[in-house]
């Protein structure tokens, strides 16, 4: 194979399984999120590149390193972008079609491909796809409590087991402020000692420094004590933090409180959560949101809080369990010569109309091959028609699975398929 047929460094094919899983994953999370009355939104995949520069943050490694540009630019000069996530996407589509007139809260959930240029490895892709949820207008603890849930109940529902959910408050922006002023305080005199990353972070987001995966970083900022202790928060941010938690608490969810978690988004105050799984090794969180309480005042000046999540989804995939996959035929029509072929190819649309998936050769197969091809693809029953059936208005049913046939008469045979289904 000559190598400019090679798919795209980064990117991954699904096979006809793992497209079944996939889509399984897809049905399931629907159905939980319209149980929770969240409304289905689909947005493009390309945007203008100021979208997530002035939401996601610019000294945020998306907007450093890996949001994909599109040579050409708009109508208005701006650089086109393929989306990296979907929080500021959704943003731009509520402030643009100005749905806070008409709906003081909404419901979103979209899910679709993102794209950044990682540097592929498990967990990991340039192209992968997004189960995101973003609930608009509300400050209450309760909406931060639902969120956590919803997330929850998908894995679940999904059959993601052993996964463990990390929480944490990061304050209202002038928490964070402070925050990030008290951080720089306590390790400028270790500034030095950290990774490149983090001393490159240290004066432009040393809030990332805190989830830092270097054993030496982990080891400096452990006994912080303004973190454990969460006194970085205001007294209103730490009251709503302990509803949450004592929500959770009510409902016996399990969970982990993180002084650590950050998040690596500019957009993020008040909650925040991970749910992670130990199958996915370093990158190990399955999805992850918070609050933005503050993003939609920074692009519109409309005071509107909001919370959400995205879920990454061949991330579950790696943690699923084995899923039963079923690519089973019901009925595999098998014919011998050219006027059994129209006979065949008749009741093949007959047979469709009536909710069988069904198939018939198409290669002029010999019949032995024919009803070889149709074992190898699961076939639960066989329809042969030759010569003599055409005679008689007959033909022969064989019941793959019993291994057993019978003569059935053309005008009977949705009846006894439906007898023996």
């Amino acid at each position: 194979m000559e190598k400019t047929y090679l798919k795209v460094y980064g990117t991954y094919d699904f096979s006809v399984k793992e497209t079944f899983i996939f889509n399984n994953i897809v049905e399931k999370a629907k159905k939980i999120l319209k149980r929770f009355s969240y409304k289905e939104i689909i947005l493009p995949i390309l945007e203008k590149e100021n979208v997530f520069i002035r939401s996601i943050g610019t000294t945020t490694d998306i907007v450093e390193k890996q949001i994909f540009m599109i040579k050409r630019k708009d109508e208005d000069d701006e650089k086109i972008v393929l989306r990296p996530e979907g929080t500021a996407q959704v943003v731009r589509y509520y402030l643009e079609n100005s749905i806070y007139k008409t709906n003081d809260f909404s419901k979103f959930f979209y899910i679709g491909p993102m794209f950044r240029g990682e540097r592929p490895q498990k967990g990991r892709l340039r192209q992968f796809h997004h189960i995101g949820v973003e609930a608009v207008g509300s400050k209450s603890p309760f909406l931060d409590a639902e969120i956590i849930i919803l997330a929850l109940k998908i894995l679940e529902e999904i059959g993601v087991k052993d996964k463990i959910l990390e929480i944490n408050s990061l304050g209202c922006r002038k928490d964070k402020e402070n925050f990030s002023k008290t951080i720089r305080e306590k390790l400028i005199n270790k500034k030095t000692e950290l990774c490149k990353i983090c001393y490159e972070r240290f004066d432009k987001n040393p809030l990332r420094i805190l989830d830092c995966k270097e054993e030496k970083c982990r080891e400096i900022v452990k006994n912080l004590d303004i973190i454990k202790e969460k006194s970085y928060l205001c007294k209103d941010c730490l009251v709503d933090y302990k509803k949450v938690i004592d929500i959770l608490n009510s409902l016996n969810i399990s969970y982990v409180d993180n002084p650590f978690l950050v998040r690596g988004l500019d957009y993020y105050t008040n909650t925040v959560f991970e749910i992670t799984s130990k199958k996915l090794g370093a990158q190990n969180a399955i999805g992850a949101g918070g609050r933005y309480n503050n993003l939609i005042k920074d692009l519109s000046d409309i005071d509107i809080p909001a919370i959400g999540f995205a879920l990454g989804i061949e991330r579950i995939m790696l943690v699923l369990d084995k899923i039963e996959f079923s690519d089973k035929i019901d009925v595999y029509i098998a014919t011998i010569g050219e006027s059994a072929k129209y006979k065949g190819f008749s009741l093949l649309s007959k047979l469709r109309e009536n909710g069988f998936i069904s198939d018939i050769d198409f290669r002029d197969k010999s019949i032995k091959s024919q009803l070889r091809y149709a074992q190898k693809n699961n076939a639960k029953f066989v329809i042969i028609i030759g010569p003599d059936e055409l005679k008689n208005n007959v033909f022969i049913l064989k019941d793959m699975e019993k291994s057993f046939q019978v003569n059935v008469k053309e005008d009977e045979i949705f009846l006894k398929l439906k007898e023996l289904c």
